[in-house]
């Protein structure tokens, strides 16, 4: 099973946490839009530009698969602490089961499934977006939420402010 956010929080050198967002997107017309401007707002000055584009392209990704397999209300959460940040994106899917808990070897599977069923072809375009989330974020996890789950990736940030 992977790691809660609590389990992440011990295990990764982030600090003392120092703030709370957390933004409801279901009104929102463009809310991938409006999420990649506030999470760039967000972490401007507290690390590299890479590490940011690292971080929007997370919080795109969970957005993108909460409003695509979960539907219902999607909640963007951002912890930052002295020295990371923790992103969260809560849907009402409870289907915990559904997210791999080993992303890479999952994608070895994968290919071994496509290639013996399609006689060698490459996997789709779809389909990546936890190997993404698992090369870019330190670590992640996902874990049942009051009403569905959270999806949360966790970043240790180079040039924090304290």
């Amino acid at each position: 099973m992977p790691p809660t956010a609590a389990d992440l929080i011990r295990e990764l050198p982030l600090g003392p946490l120092v703030d709370h967002h957390a933004f409801a997107l279901t009104a929102r017309e463009e809310p991938l839009v409006w999420a990649r401007k506030t999470v760039r707002r967000v972490l401007t000055g507290r690390t590299d530009q890479g590490r940011i584009d690292d971080a929007v392209l997370v919080v795109i990704e969970l957005l993108t698969n909460a409003i695509r397999h979960a539907g219902g209300p999607v909640c963007l959460t951002l912890d930052l602490y002295e020295r990371g940040v923790i992103v969260g994106v809560v849907d009402r899917g409870r289907d915990t089961t559904a997210i791999p808990t080993a992303p890479g070897s999952l994608l070895a599977d994968l290919q071994d499934e496509v290639s013996a069923t399609t006689g060698g072809a490459d996997l789709s375009e779809s389909g990546r977006g936890l190997f993404l989330i698992d090369a870019f974020a330190n670590g992640w996890g996902v874990e049942p939420a009051h009403e569905g789950k959270v999806v949360t990736a966790a970043f240790c940030l180079a040039g924090s402010a304290a």
